[in-house]
């Protein structure tokens, strides 16, 4: 029984000194350190578990007739396998939780999903690269499913002009020419289907130079009657940020993410404002007004990062549009979302929350730069909403 109990903790503290590891790098990504020294975490994590299982196992081979229980070893090692034990078994507690909480049901009425086999309707997948096409045939693989999540949120101050209306939310697209142009054709031609009035883009969109062409080739045949706004994200900063916003403005969509832009819909004021810290430089909102009691009016805040709700709370901004954290890309039984680059860890890799007036909705994101996804397909988000009531 002894035996049982030590080889159960010790893949109990395995499982804990991935969470471990992967939580630092999670909040080292969110403060937008460079991404070398974030990259250095993986294989540091996997050295100090290499040399532990190392180390274990020679301690293992040579116990003798001892029975063999590395946690009642007064050393370092116990003390870490200890720390892990306890994350890992923690993690199973509260993780379910933490995921039970991922969507807020006061502000989300209802929400169906309809997937789209983007392989099916190509008739090929448009991958370009061995990797990606090696990882699409995984089984249980979503990256090529396509899913259209319609969502009607209730929003705390809604006008009653705004009423039923639709925004479409696309975040990163990570146009990196690994996945063809026809899949963003098809994606632009799912969101038409859609009608929305609105269409939001949260960054992470093109990053590299050989797809600016796609921008005026797919992305400019965006169409929503009240325009296409966005906001760029930490990918967008590894080629020529200026360029890339000419190039977008270009093709007729509108930046938020430099100073607050005024619009008008069905009579009603609208404040559309963008953050695209710590990556790019924060916005310059100056002396926004505060809301009048005798003007009802809308804000919308489009954001790459979900770490940002702060700042959208503190503009007093209606619904918060966010992406970054692609739902984790794999959300595990129990444990659901494990991967987030966000200070908050998987908290709000995805899903639909309330924050005082604001309501944050975070996209699982269009695409990636790992053709891989389990329980988390891409999503296009219809976003209808109705006054909280």
């Amino acid at each position: 029984m002894t035996a049982v109990l030590v080889w159960t903790g010790l893949a109990v503290a395995g499982l804990g000194h991935a969470l471990l590891w992967l939580g630092v790098a999670n909040r080292l990504h969110g403060y937008g350190l460079p991404r070398p020294l974030v990259k250095t975490i993986v294989p540091v994590a996997g050295i100090v578990g290499i040399a532990g299982i190392m180390l274990l196992a020679q301690r293992f081979l040579t116990r003798g007739d001892e029975p063999f229980n590395p946690f009642v070893v007064h050393d370092a090692v116990a003390v870490y396998l200890w720390i892990c034990a306890t994350i890992g078994a923690g993690a199973f507690i509260l993780k379910p939780w933490v995921e039970s909480q991922r969507y807020d049901r006061t502000v989300l009425r209802s929400w169906t999903a309809a997937r789209r086999d983007v392989v099916k309707a190509l008739g090929h997948r448009p991958l370009r690269s061995l990797k990606s096409r090696l990882l699409a045939a995984l089984p249980f693989n979503e990256a090529m499913s396509l899913s259209i999540d319609r969502k009607k949120l209730a929003i705390p101050r809604l006008p009653a002009e705004l009423e039923g209306l639709t925004i479409a939310h696309l975040s990163d697209l990570h146009m990196t020419g690994d996945v063809g142009r026809e899949f963003f054709d098809y994606m632009v031609r799912q969101v038409n289907d859609l009608r929305p009035d609105v269409i939001a883009i949260t960054g992470d969109i093109i990053e590299e130079p050989e797809c600016y062409p796609w921008i005026h080739e797919s992305l400019a045949k965006l169409c929503a009657p009240l325009g296409v706004y966005f906001v760029l994200g930490n990918h967008d900063a590894f080629i020529d940020v200026r360029r890339t916003l000419e190039e977008l403005k270009h093709a007729g969509l509108i930046h938020v993410g430099a100073r607050p832009i005024r619009a008008d819909w069905n009579g009603v004021p609208v404040t559309l404002l963008g953050n695209e810290a710590p990556w790019l430089p924060g916005p310059k909102v100056g002396e926004l007004p505060a809301r009048r009691a005798d003007v009802e009016e809308f804000r919308l805040a489009l954001v790459h990062s979900p770490d940002r709700i702060a700042w959208g709370r503190q503009v007093d901004a209606d619904l918060v549009l966010a992406g970054h954290t692609h739902g984790g890309q794999i959300q595990l039984p129990i444990l659901g979302v494990v991967a987030s680059p966000s200070i908050h860890g998987a908290r709000y890799a995805c899903g639909v929350f309330r924050r005082g007036d604001a309501v944050l909705h975070v996209s699982r994101g269009v695409s990636g730069e790992t053709q891989l996804r389990w329980r988390c397909p891409p999503e296009i988000a219809l976003l209808e909403l109705t006054a909280l009531k």
